[in-house]
């Protein structure tokens, strides 16, 4: 969301070059398909001229002299429904593959898109004294990949879905550069060029930092660790319930938590303490897993760690449908203070 690496062969992502961001965004929007051109393969000639090493990487062909150009002086090519890449034939069809399968799984297993593609980017450094570029997307509009048949070639199209400003980017030039940049207005009519142009002008005092208003790159984004951020941000708690007081943050970054006596003894048969008509498990639970879901229930405190495939999602959903059974609500920031503690368990 702040760096995207470009031109790297170890990142699944799509560097689309020689094209205009905002006629990119045209296309999408009116439900056109558009498919993906290689580079012409270069000669070894060229590859040490430009200092290229990666035979993944091809170049990307010269304007036509003759080319036309309509009424806003746009380029034919630049008005097709054909994207640039400077990708080999070869390299560009593994790589959209790679994307197609990944933003297939992840959305079936997760239920979340995270499909985007960046228009327009933001080079820029970390400190003054630093020589290493670095380039974030500035606006991201959800697509898809779509190919109907091994033979035939994959489609970029828009998911209907609004484009949206990089919130993480946003907040880190807040805190770190105190700039401001500016929101997305609008959303079919979305104005790319207009938002682009402000945030160039957001940017200006840096003087090597520039905005590439036509660099564009498909890859994977995700919201979901600046949405934890924010959840952390004592700004955005109420004051008579700041985060630093929740009991919970309390235990764990103060005194602790009071010793309590485990619901089971060690020897003792779990049928006796929590019989198997009281419990209201929704997928399959062994017995160290019905002790966790009473021990939830009963309203204490504590971690489950344990290898990948022990059962620990498993267990998370029976600790929610025992609380629905009782009434109970489980909140948004409870699941994914859930989710982000089982991914520090495994």
């Amino acid at each position: 969301m702040i760096n995207v690496p470009l031109r790297s062969r170890h990142v699944r992502t799509i560097e689309l070059v020689d094209e205009k961001a905002t006629e990119v965004y045209r296309l999408l929007v009116e439900g056109k398909g558009l498919t993906f051109l290689p580079g012409r393969q270069l000669t070894e000639e060229e590859k040490a001229e430009l200092g290229e090493t990666d035979d993944v990487t091809g170049g990307i062909p010269q304007p036509d002299e003759d080319e036309e150009v309509d009424e806003r002086g746009i380029a034919g090519r630049h008005l097709d429904t054909r994207l640039q890449t400077r990708l080999t034939s070869e390299g560009l069809q593994k790589r959209l593959f790679d994307i197609w399968y990944d933003a297939r799984t992840f959305e079936e297993e997760q239920g979340v898109n995270i499909l985007y593609l960046a228009l327009g980017l933001l080079r820029w450094f970390d400190a003054d004294s630093s020589d290493i570029e670095r380039h974030a997307p500035l606006i991201l509009l959800p697509v898809q990949l779509d190919r109907t048949s091994a033979a035939d070639r994959f489609t970029l199209r828009w998911r209907g879905e609004p484009a949206s400003t990089n919130l993480s980017l946003q907040a880190k030039m807040n805190t770190e550069f105190g700039l401001k940049l500016p929101d997305l207005e609008g959303e079919e009519e979305a104005d790319i060029a207009g938002c682009i142009s402000k945030i160039a002008d957001s940017i200006s005092s840096k003087e090597r930092w520039s905005v590439l208003p036509d660099g564009m790159v498909l890859g994977f984004f995700s919201f979901s660790k600046f949405l934890m951020y924010r959840d952390l941000d004592p700004d955005n708690w109420p004051e008579e319930k700041s985060l630093d007081r929740h009991p919970v943050i309390e235990g764990l970054l103060g005194d602790g938590f009071p010793m309590r006596e485990p619901i089971i003894p060690d020897t003792g048969r779990i049928d006796a303490f929590i019989p198997p008509e009281k419990t209201h498990h929704v997928v399959d639970a062994d017995s160290s897993q019905t002790i966790v879901i009473e021990e939830v229930a009963q309203g204490r405190h504590l971690v489950v760690k344990g290898p990948p495939g022990t059962g620990k999602s498993q267990t998370i959903t029976n600790v929610i449908a025992a609380a629905a059974k009782e009434g109970k609500k489980v909140s948004s920031w409870q699941r994914k203070w859930r989710r982000w503690m089982w991914s520090i368990a495994d």
